[in-house]
């Protein structure tokens, strides 16, 4: 079977090192995009290295999703007081800091540790919305970090069991089907 690893640093040096001896790896979901973007050129040179071919279909990318049939609903599960997915980012973003490791979360190196907010983090970091804004906001991550062979939905605890599994059936049965339908369009041209 495939060995995957976890990325969860910018331009990890361990991938670089996974590619190096066979494997793939998995960006982290609490990833900015340009941190995320900053994987595939490290997984090339470890590929290059290992002499084996870089192949986007090898590499996984994690994203925290919500997908609901309204985006009032949507909203509030993804971001609300009572958010799975807001309490997964505060526990997230407070052991960050914890650990001077904000950067993670920031939109360049140098920005002030301050400026990184859990508001801001859950804009940047939470896919959420009907099936066709989600499909929208998937597209538009992937043209922030190019090709990558698969979307590892990130789900958090069902707060209310009936959303949680809506999401995902939203997002297999509606989701999906439009993004690789978008994502073979532009190949094909």
């Amino acid at each position: 079977p495939p060995i995957v690893v976890t990325a969860v640093a910018p331009f990890s040096r361990g991938v670089t090192e996974a590619a190096a001896r066979g494997w793939d790896p998995i960006s982290a979901n609490f990833l900015m995009p340009q941190w995320v973007a900053s994987h595939w050129p490290k997984y090339a040179e470890g590929c290059a290295r290992a002499g084996r071919p870089a192949d986007p279909a090898n590499w996984r990318v994690a994203k925290s999703v919500f997908v609901a049939d309204d985006l009032k609903t949507a909203e509030a599960y993804a971001k609300g007081p009572d958010s799975p997915y807001r309490f997964y980012y505060s526990q997230l973003l407070t052991k960050m800091r914890k650990h001077n490791r904000v950067e993670l979360f920031k939109h360049a190196r140098d920005e002030p540790d301050d400026a990184v907010t859990l508001d801001r983090v859950c804009d940047d970091l939470i896919i959420w919305g009907t099936p066709d804004k989600v499909a929208d906001d998937i597209l538009a991550f992937r043209d922030k970090v190019g090709d990558f062979g698969t979307l590892l939905y990130a789900g958090k605890d069902w707060a209310d069991p009936a959303l949680g599994r809506r999401s995902m059936i939203l997002a297999a049965e509606k989701v999906m089907p439009a993004v690789n339908a978008a994502i073979g369009a532009k190949a094909a041209e």
